[in-house]
């Protein structure tokens, strides 16, 4: 094997780059160009990747797609491979990772109009021209590019965040789409995705380990990595599993629909065991007994501390524990919706006390969907055990429940809830706080309640063609059908407001 000089490697980094910068241009044309661009989103996804690709060179750990390109370019010029652990196929893995690093930053600066900072300041890479000019349309001699996995995953995603996802949603799809690109690979043009590609991904999401989507991908471990170091170890939960093929199956549905491909592939390509999930995806509403034991429990009669609310004690504080189940018990509200409620959501109109369920620019609130904007009446019960007396300033309702890691209030709380729930032996595999939503459902159905009443309470969409008509049921008509919902456990509740 002819022996390798270091300016031979620095060569084949160079060459890389140039042909990284030159894509680079290219989408910086394209781009700007199409109605589903989201420049802010684009941005700064590229800033998230600049700090992965930071990460990896502090750890000097090149992840196998890298390994892979290395061994690409290496066949350029030797006829067998270099051993990965040799100092030469290091020096390129962490050149490969500096040139993606750069690249990432120079079509940041390029779809922000920040042309005077594209200009590479790495020493490896200084003198490269960067300012290529792209192919000019109608051009016959250049022909026309043609889009890959990574350009449609960008399209898609600002599209589908956009108009149809929320915050969180679109964060899952992100990594989802990270996943997709690093099992199939980026450059890989979409048209020429097949069957092949989806069992791909699709046995890649049933083999990761638990949370590898979110942490493990992070920290520079590829997914074949991940999969080959936990041959007998735990997998995603079937729910996730099917909750990220699922999004995949959405990547390809939607560049057939925009004619980025001719026809899905592998349509009949199904994920293990997803008929359980149809089967058991649904929580049970919580029976009468688990209800009035809940209610009856040491968080509503006494417990010993503000901290310590599963023991009996004097102690009744009043604060987000408190009232988070009681008012998902008696609106149906989803728990993110109560907990991030500010003074301000609860409303007065015709003397009717309603929850306003919407957001407002600045407010640091999400909907799940936009059939999700509601009014719901404040329950009778509610109002009995004083719940517009802990309504008072501008703040939030419950400034005691802090966001968790992935920066929704309602992640502390739902540890929380499950936590209680098990310590005052409540909790099943089949019942969790969303199970107060159904029970709110059914509750309606025993008061036999309309069901575009129930739609508009439970925020529902409604795709009768008869909804499009008119303004919804009034706010009274609403208020009299919630006031006569009940449990049969409403004694133990008004033991509360007499403990209150």
């Amino acid at each position: 094997m002819p022996e390798l000089t270091s300016e031979d490697i620095s060569g084949l980094i160079r060459g890389y780059f140039k042909d990284a910068v030159s894509q680079s241009i290219e989408l910086a044309y394209i781009l700007p160009r199409d109605h589903l661009y989201d420049q802010a989103g684009e941005i700064g996804s590229l800033k998230q990747r600049m700090l992965e690709l930071e990460a990896l060179l502090a750890h000097r750990s090149w992840p196998a797609s890298v390994q892979s390109e290395a061994h690409e370019l290496l066949g350029t010029i030797l006829p067998e491979k270099l051993a990965p652990a040799s100092e030469r196929f290091q020096q390129l893995c962490q050149g490969i990772l500096r040139a993606d690093h750069k690249n990432a930053r120079i079509l940041a600066a390029m779809l922000a109009g920040k042309f005077h900072e594209v200009a590479p300041q790495d020493p490896i890479f200084v003198g490269i021209a960067v300012n290529e000019p792209p192919p000019v349309p109608g051009d016959g001699t250049t022909a026309p590019a043609e889009q890959t996995l990574a350009s449609v995953a960008t399209l898609f995603h600002a599209y589908k965040a956009k108009h149809d996802w929320v915050a969180k949603t679109a964060a899952d799809a992100n990594r989802v789409l990270a996943l997709t690109k690093s099992i199939i690979g980026e450059k890989k043009l979409f048209k020429t995705l097949g069957i092949d590609d989806v069992k791909a991904v699709r046995d890649a999401i049933a083999s990761l380990p638990p949370n590898y989507v979110k942490v493990a991908a992070n920290k520079g471990f590829s997914p074949k990595d991940a999969i080959k170091a936990n041959v007998s170890g735990p997998t995603l939960a079937l729910k996730t599993q099917d909750k990220y093929y699922t999004m995949f199956r959405q990547l390809l549905i939607w560049g057939r629909n925009e004619g980025y491909i001719d026809k899905v592939p592998g349509e009949g390509v199904k994920l293990a065991g997803s008929a359980k999930v149809d089967a058991g995806g649904n929580r049970k509403p919580y029976s009468r007994e688990q209800l009035q034991a809940i209610f009856a429990s040491p968080l509503y009669q006494g417990h010993q501390s503000e901290t310590t609310r599963h023991k009996p004690g004097p102690a009744l504080v009043r604060d987000g524990k408190f009232w988070v189940p009681l008012i998902a018990l008696y609106s149906g509200m989803r728990m993110g919706e109560i907990v991030q409620l500010l003074v301000t959501d609860i409303k007065t109109q015709d003397g009717i006390a309603y929850f306003d369920v919407s957001t407002s620019e600045g407010e640091d609130k999400t909907l799940k969907t936009q059939s999700s904007v509601r009014k719901v009446p404040v329950h009778k019960v509610l109002l009995d055990l004083g719940l517009l007396d802990h309504a008072h300033g501008l703040a939030r309702m419950f400034p005691e429940i802090k966001k968790g890691e992935d920066g929704y209030y309602s992640h502390n709380f739902s540890k929380w809830w499950g936590r209680y729930t098990r310590q005052i032996k409540v909790s099943t595999k089949d019942t969790a706080f969303h199970s107060f939503r159904h029970g709110f459902k059914d509750a309606l159905q025993a008061v036999e309640a309309p069901e575009y009443i129930s739609k508009a309470l439970m925020g529902h969409s409604d795709k009768d063609v008869h909804a499009g008509y008119g303004s919804g049921p009034t706010l009274s008509v609403m208020k009299k059908t919630i006031d006569k919902v009940v449990y049969g456990i409403e004694p133990v509740i008004a033991e509360i407001g007499s403990n209150g």
